[in-house]
C-alpha cells in the first residue's frame, strides 16, 4: 500500500505486510519517534533512520511496530493518517 506521493518511497515490512510510505512522512515519523521517551521508540528512529539514508526496505521488530502504532494512534497531522490505517490494517492481518 502507498501512503502518499510518488516520489522518494520508503518501504517498510511490519508484521509481514509492506507499507510504502513517502520520505516526508517517514522522516515526519522518524521526528516523532525521536522524542519518543521509550527504547522501543529510539529504536524505531534509528530503523527509520537508516531507510530514509539507504532507500533499502526496513522491518520492524515487535517493540518497533509498538512504537509506530503508539505513534500513530492520534496522528500529529493529517498527512500521517494514511499510514495509521496502513499499519492498523497490517496488525489486523497479523492477528488472522
Amino acid at each position: 500500500m502507498l501512503v502518499t506521493g510518488v516520489c522518494g518511497v520508503v518501504e517498510i515490512d511490519i508484521f509481514g505486510q509492506t507499507v510504502s510510505a513517502t520520505t516526508g512522512v517517514v522522516a515526519r515519523l522518524r521526528e516523532l519517534a525521536e522524542a519518543g521517551r521509550s527504547n522501543s521508540a529510539r529504536d524505531l528512529s534509528l530503523v527509520l533512520d537508516r531507510a530514509l539514508r539507504t532507500g533499502a526496505r526496513v522491518s520492524l521488530q515487535r517493540g518497533e511496530a509498538r512504537a509506530l502504532s503508539k505513534l500513530l494512534r492520534a496522528p500529529a497531522d493529517e498527512e500521517l493518517a494514511p499510514l495509521a490505517q496502513a499499519v492498523q490494517a497490517a496488525a489486523e492481518h497479523r492477528l488472522r
